[in-house]
């Protein structure tokens, strides 16, 4: 609405004057002036029922005092005067108004929007420019399905959450511990959902498709977004989101067993003794491994999880899956590593599907320890060799390890003195006995295999190895080097990715 239009239904209600009137812009808030306030916001309406300096006054105002305005003549902006007798009256009006026509406004706004884009995740992304804030769509077992961008998530916890694409149990625990959850009723009434471990004020609402209870919405306000009326705003949006999963996301409404929720459970971090009993005497393969796969390229044609375990059950007959929007947990007999390559082959190439593969296991219990493994031998795979497409546990382990040193610094003590300086002795020399070394390594130390890698004699390679041996005063028959050499690089490898030389080949030797 805008001052004019409010004005002329407020004459149906109440004497009031307009003694100003300037540019128009649209008003979105109502709100009391506060006489310590120095800067006010144009689209906002401020009410006032005491005197005012008329050089401080707001672009847009109601009053009840306006001595010495009409007379200051320097007075602009949009200025209207109304009785004392009716302050309290029209202020309610007005904010009344005013709330129904941004709500009016905003379900309006959000359906063209939809019908633009047909899609949750842009739906999400421009709802939250409304918002001024970042909004995330969970479903019922707190799994991620959809996240803002354009207003990116900065709580730690909840950042934490988008990057694994699910909420721990702890921290669902923690949640449905709260009192105003507990409280909360069925209906999609908005409920705040803050908690001491985060700054930030959160509000939740759930989301209904028809009658099915989809998820929830969640708006995470920053310091200076909130505003009374996100609370409508949000339980707005739910039902044009509950609109949007039935006709352009239908697989959100695929509900999995009660199986595969045991699985899940396990996978977040739930202690197998507290799930049902029924599941837990289930018969499980002697020895399991734990397929991760997810989309690096398109992730629209990604299989939802109905589709995939009916593609998988003719690949692997034994092996559960528990899927997401662009990733999978596959479980099954530790035989399925030989059928890798196969399984990579049933998605879309346009998915560009990369597979981390656990460590064998034999107690399910143990799910979520070799899940973990699969997921972080994919992670530091991507990084250090992009090219392939499928990262064992077995291969990436000491990589993985070494991520969780605390600080590069504390890394960096541990590299042998030797490659140092090579790489000091290349840059000067334009040789490649860094390269050369790092591949007569990779090559289990053999000659041969590391000339036909380099594209060299194998003559050569032996040259250059004697000359590393006495640039570094090292002798690489001793396998304790080898190995102090080896962890070197994977150090490199984990605080820079995959090493570039840019003499690779070159056959130079100095």
């Amino acid at each position: 609405m805008i001052f004019s239009e409010i004005i002329e239904l407020l004459s149906n209600l109440s004497d009031i004057e307009v003694i100003s009137s300037g540019a128009e812009e649209e008003i979105t808030e109502v709100k009391f002036i506060d006489p310590r306030q120095k800067q006010f916001s144009s689209s906002i309406l401020y009410f006032s029922n005491t005197k005012q300096d008329p050089a401080q006054l707001p672009p847009q105002c109601i009053i009840t005092d306006h001595s010495g305005i009409s007379e200051a003549g320097t007075v602009t902006g949009n200025i209207a005067v109304i009785s004392a007798a009716d302050f309290g009256y029209v202020f309610n009006s007005v904010f009344q108004m005013v709330a129904d026509s941004h709500k009016d406004g905003f379900y309006d706004s959000l359906m063209r929007t939809l019908d633009r884009v047909r899609n949750v995740d842009a739906l999400i992304d421009i709802a939250s420019q409304a918002f001024g804030a970042s909004l995330i769509f969970i479903d019922r077992d707190f799994r991620i399905l959809n996240y803002s961008t354009q207003i990116p998530v900065t709580d730690k916890l909840w950042k934490r959450n988008i990057e694994q694409g699910y909420c721990d149990y702890e921290f669902i625990k923690a949640v449905k511990s709260l009192k105003s959850v507990q409280m909360s009723d069925s209906t999609m009434t908005a409920i705040e959902v803050s908690c001491t471990s985060s700054p930030f004020k959160k509000f939740a609402c759930r989301v209904y498709c028809r009658d099915i209870w989809v998820g929830f919405l969640i708006v995470i306000e920053n310091h200076d977004s909130y505003r009374p009326e996100h609370a409508d705003m949000l339980k707005t949006l739910s039902g044009v989101l509950g609109y949007a999963v039935m006709k352009y996301e239908p697989n959100y409404l695929y509900m999995t067993s009660e199986y595969h929720s045991f699985l899940y459970n396990l996978i977040i971090g739930a202690d197998i003794s507290s799930l049902p009993e029924a599941y837990r005497s289930l018969s499980f393969p002697s020895q399991m491994q734990v397929f991760y796969c997810r989309a690096t390229g398109r992730t629209q044609s990604f299989p939802q999880e109905r589709e995939l375990a009916n593609i998988m059950s003719s690949i692997i007959p034994d092996c559960h899956v528990i899927g997401r929007r662009d990733s999978a947990a596959m479980v099954g007999s530790h035989n399925i590593l030989q059928k890798a390559g196969i399984v990579l082959s049933a998605f879309p190439a346009d998915c560009h599907v990369k597979i981390g593969i656990s460590l064998p296991f034999t107690d399910i219990s143990e799910l979520k320890a070799h899940y973990d493994e699969a997921r972080d031998a994919l992670d530091l795979g991507l990084v250090i060799d992009p090219d392939l497409s499928i990262y064992t546990f077995e291969d990436y382990g000491l990589y993985v390890m070494l991520r969780t040193v605390e600080s590069s610094e504390n890394l960096i003590r541990y590299l042998h003195p030797a490659l140092p300086k090579l790489s000091e002795y290349d840059s000067e020399n334009g040789s490649d006995l860094e390269l050369t070394l790092y591949t007569y390594l990779k090559c289990a130390c053999n000659t041969t295999e590391t000339a036909d890698r380099l594209f060299l004699h194998r003559n050569s390679v032996i040259y250059r190895l004697r000359r590393i041996e006495e640039l570094c005063g090292i002798d690489l028959d001793d396998t304790d080097l080898r190995f102090r050499l080896r962890l070197s690089y994977a150090i490199l490898n984990v605080l820079n990715g995959k090493r570039k030389w840019s003499g690779a080949g070159s056959g130079k030797a100095q």
